[in-house]
């Protein structure tokens, strides 16, 4: 059984599904599905509604704290009922492959900028942006995973172990609420000092000699490295970062060769549909 029908982040017009729609070359429906958000229940919610366990998924690869060597594969994306959703990039998101010198020279053909040229600007980008990488990854480490604030109180009572108070009168009630309130709140807060923490530990990996800096292709944003290549791609031929990563779009779109081939990663990810 392949994989029938895709979800994707992003939009109908979306980078995502414009480059997978040219990776997996028909074999499935590709679905822009919006944010990451809630997208594991929707893949559930299809499963339900098609009757069939064949609609996945992909992911992001966005900052991971855990980060290993890359390995030019999809990472298996596994829900909390530990179903298979589908799959994650490897790299943090869809710009990480549209920036990556072998897609620009293939995709733009004939118009694409002098490789030692291109190459030069986006190492360029990589060390102005390294620093904030490390930041970022600081703040998604310590960002708070929302825990849901509980509507009763009290010890664990009898053989049920139900929680309620002893004690249910107004001035008991009212200081559960502060008491429920306080602690709910003390596991939501972000330490200014841990996240500072964080960042010196992590800013050695994203240093010149690091892990990540050595792979800044799979571990920066590439919206980011996007960003800082602006003020450059006018002296390589285009006006605008939005420009040139239109016109990568668009040879991707209009290529007459096999896109799954150009990476080993997009070559990866058509197997593992083939084979799900």
């Amino acid at each position: 059984m392949s994989v029938s029908l895709l979800l994707c982040e992003g939009g109908p017009t979306s980078a995502d599904s414009r480059v997978l729609a040219r990776v997996l070359a028909g074999r499935a429906l590709i679905e822009p599905s919006g944010g990451k958000y809630g997208m594991g229940d929707r893949i559930k919610g299809r499963r339900l509604d098609l009757k069939q366990q064949s609609v996945f998924g992909l992911l992001d690869g966005d900052f991971d704290p855990n980060w290993t060597h890359p390995t030019s594969q999809p990472q298996p994306w596994i829900g909390s009922d530990q179903s298979v959703l589908g799959w994650r990039w490897e790299r943090k998101e869809i710009e990480n492959y549209l920036l990556d010198p072998e897609i620009v020279r293939r995709s733009l053909a004939a118009a694409a900028p002098p490789a030692d040229d291109y190459r030069d600007l986006l190492h360029r980008s990589r060390d102005q942006i390294a620093i904030y990488q490390a930041a970022r990854l600081a703040l998604t480490v310590h960002r708070p995973r929302f825990k849901s604030l509980s509507n009763q109180f009290g010890r664990k009572r009898g053989s049920l172990q139900h929680v309620m108070p002893d004690n249910c009168s107004l001035e008991a009630c009212l200081a559960g609420l502060q008491t429920s309130v306080g602690e709910h709140n003390r596991e939501q807060g972000v330490s200014d000092q841990a996240v500072e923490v964080e960042f010196q530990r992590r800013r050695k990996e994203y240093e010149v000699g690091g892990s990540r800096y050595s792979h800044f292709l799979c571990t920066f944003a590439g919206k980011d490295l996007l960003c800082s290549m602006a003020e450059g791609l006018p002296a390589i031929g285009f006006p605008s970062a939005a420009v040139f990563l239109e016109k990568v779009l668009v040879g991707i779109d209009n290529t007459v060769e096999d896109v799954g081939d150009w990476l080993d990663e997009w070559a990866a990810l058509r197997d593992l549909v083939d084979a799900a």
